[in-house]
């Protein structure tokens, strides 16, 4: 008599619950999200964001980082207004309609997404808050409803240029998913913070000094979780968040109130700044360059900063990222 063997059924194993999350910054670029980050997308897709656009409104260290990317919601009952444009775009129109790309990512990852953006997903006053939006599809036209942050409100200072480094990771990320060619023109053509002048860099190692405390934090956050699994990784206790924010609070006072009237803004640069760098930024579009080029004409206008300028550069990268 024979007895027949039977084959277990295989357990399946459990899908991770995902969700779409939108990235309109430097998330953008693959370098920052899957090279940083360690977030590896399992899909990826371009997308408009109706009645949204993009904006610099999360105040950074001034002088050094000004500010970090937001999403600004079109206010249609001031549409009509030449004041409103004028807040929202220095060149007094309106900005095109927010562009991005949709991750899909797990929840897990989500969570990696909040804790890396401001406070380490602690409840604190600055940093984002976590929204959705509705998002058309390029490819297929299909609406997605994805999670964004946003800025909080004690976070938002208007009237901010990002750095030239910051812009690059837009543009890069923009130019790698294939967005709109208008699109990317429009980002090429944002005229980035530029410290020029021995008042703006005598504030900017000033500013150095004040915000040395979150940097070295950053720095040994940094450290602790290098070469470990995204699993491992060292989440920041409150306190340091706390901190965190009241550093960058204190830093922003000092400099509205105590530095700006005396040195000048360390967030956007003066008119003739702006008009000679806008001028450059044309100029340098009409001869389109390699990224071998571009990044050697970056390593030349680095090269003219002094050490200690471009160390501290270096340590607030993950702050920007």
């Amino acid at each position: 008599m024979t007895t027949d063997t039977l084959t277990p059924t295989p357990t399946p194993t459990p899908t991770p619950e995902t969700i779409w999350y939108l990235a309109y910054g430097s998330n953008m670029d693959p370098k920052v999200f899957s090279g940083r980050r360690k977030i590896q997308p399992l899909e990826s897709h371009v997308v408009t964001v109706p009645n949204y656009w993009l904006s610099f409104d999360i105040g950074g260290i001034p002088f050094v980082e000004p500010c970090f990317a937001s999403i600004l919601k079109m206010d249609h009952s001031r549409m009509h207004q030449k004041e409103y444009a004028l807040e929202k775009n220095p060149e007094k129109s309106y900005p095109p309609v927010l562009q991005g790309v949709v991750h899909k990512i797990t929840l897990r990852d989500w969570q990696l997404v909040i804790q890396s953006e401001g406070g380490w997903g602690h409840d604190v006053p600055t940093g984002y808050n976590q929204i959705q939006v509705d998002c058309l599809r390029h490819d297929s036209k299909e609406k997605l409803r994805a999670f964004v942050l946003e800025s909080r409100p004690a976070s938002v200072k208007t009237h901010c240029q990002p750095s030239a480094r910051y812009k690059n990771l837009l543009t890069s990320g923009a130019a790698h998913h294939h967005l709109d060619p208008s699109y990317q023109n429009y980002l090429a053509n944002i005229v980035p913070y530029e410290c020029t002048g021995v008042r703006s860099k005598t504030a900017r190692v000033l500013f150095t000094l004040i915000n040395s405390p979150m940097i070295l934090m950053f720095a040994v956050i940094v450290l602790r979780n290098r070469g470990k699994p995204v699993e491992q990784h060292t989440r920041p206790p409150y306190w340091a968040a706390w901190i965190f924010d009241k550093v960058g609070r204190l830093s922003a006072a000092i400099h509205d109130y105590m530095v700006a009237p005396i040195f000048g803004s360390g967030r956007c640069s003066s008119p003739q700044q702006q008009v000679l760098t806008r001028l450059r930024i044309q100029e340098s579009l009409k001869m389109p360059l390699s990224e071998e080029e571009h990044q050697k004409c970056r390593e030349a206008e680095a090269d003219k900063e002094p050490e200690v300028l471009k160390a501290a550069e270096r340590a607030v990268e993950s702050v920007a990222e």
